[in-house]
């Protein structure tokens, strides 16, 4: 049996800058710490790898059961586009062996969708994280004054399932909006008044403390809009503490914004869209929805200046389509103009306001 190590993110997973969404670079790369580069051990990583990408691709957290996974994790090689090996020394200083792995994202979307299996693009949404330790050094900040360990910890488990994750400024304005004994009474209503500011759909806040065994305990709560929910865990390590809050994070997310092969209609939808002032915004808003997961192809059938009619052909409903626009604030949803007359029937207004994040 060869020892394989998944190493930390090979992508960026942290954001330090406020907004709604993100896209999630290098969504189909893995990388791992192998003992050779012997055919054994490039065949177990790739499957390792390529395993952790359905996971994160799909929203789900088990993929394996599936057969459809299974016969691809027996033959991963045909997946890759690339791989190479490179040395690097660990924070002990010893020497390890970097399996870096890159994974066609065509091939991995084709099996999940023979599979049955959801796909969930990689534009997410971001959740700022208010995070506050019982260290020896008293409470800190997780990501401020805390050790850098736990931060290190959050970003493997975000990068695990594919979760984007925003930590504070920690700057004065957040001094004066949350206390660490504000955050470490778990009230949700000053957490929501200091993460105002950022505009994230979700807030993950939670306050952890370390037994003198080492054990870790968790509790949390999951912010989104006026509702929340709570949660508890438990683990040896950091790691482990963390991965029921972003497991229960992807799990919400995936539900709401993956896409089913035939999960909707499939039926043809007609939107207008003003604010197109030349053919790179014309390009860009076609590149912009055809990137969209829920959206097969997106075809102008009608131009007329500034403005025009696209049909949209979905692989789920209009409904999902909405929720994947909230994300960036790109297109964004207007009042029908009453003194047009428009030569096909649409089922909404939207003004492209281009790149804004």
């Amino acid at each position: 049996m060869q020892f394989i190590r998944v190493l930390v993110p090979v992508f960026a997973i942290l954001m330090a800058v406020s907004g709604q969404a993100a896209v999630v670079g290098n969504l189909y790369d893995e990388q791992l710490i192998v003992e050779s580069q012997s055919r054994e051990a490039l065949k177990q990583g790739a499957a390792t790898a390529l395993e952790r990408t359905f996971v994160r691709v799909s929203g789900r957290r088990q993929v394996r059961g599936n057969p459809v996974v299974a016969a691809a994790l027996a033959e991963p090689e045909s997946y890759m586009t690339q791989f190479r090996y490179q040395r690097s020394k660990n924070a002990d200083g010893l020497d390890e062996l970097v399996l870096k792995l890159s994974f066609s994202p065509r091939q991995v979307n084709a099996t999940l969708q023979s599979a049955g299996l959801p796909i969930w693009s990689a534009n997410r949404p971001a959740v700022l994280v208010w995070l506050i330790a019982d260290t020896t050094e008293g409470r800190q900040f997780v990501g401020a004054d805390a050790p850098p360990e736990l931060l290190l910890a959050l970003e493997v488990e975000a990068q695990r399932r594919g979760i984007v994750v925003q930590m504070p400024l920690f700057d004065l304005a957040d001094s004066a909006n949350l206390s660490a004994d504000q955050l470490w009474q778990m009230s949700t209503n000053d957490v929501r008044g200091a993460s105002a500011r950022y505009s994230t759909p979700f807030v993950l806040m939670g306050k952890l403390s370390q037994f003198s065994t080492g054990q870790w305990v968790g509790s949390w709560a999951v912010l989104q809009g006026d509702e929340s929910s709570a949660l508890e865990s438990d683990g040896l390590t950091g790691a482990e503490v963390l991965s029921a809050p972003i497991d229960y994070l992807a799990d919400m997310q995936a539900a709401t914004y993956s896409v089913s092969a035939g999960a909707g209609s499939g039926a043809n939808t007609m939107i207008h869209v003003s604010g197109i002032n030349d053919f790179a915004g014309y390009a860009s808003l076609i590149t912009y929805l055809e990137g969209l997961a829920v959206i097969q192809h997106a075809n102008t059938v009608w131009l007329d200046k500034d403005q025009l009619i696209i049909e949209l052909v979905l692989k789920d409903d209009m409904e999902k389509v909405k929720r994947f626009l909230s994300l960036d604030g790109r297109l964004l949803e207007s009042a029908a103009d009453t003194n047009s007359s428009l030569p096909r029937p649409v089922r909404g207004y939207y003004q492209w306001a281009g790149s804004r994040l």
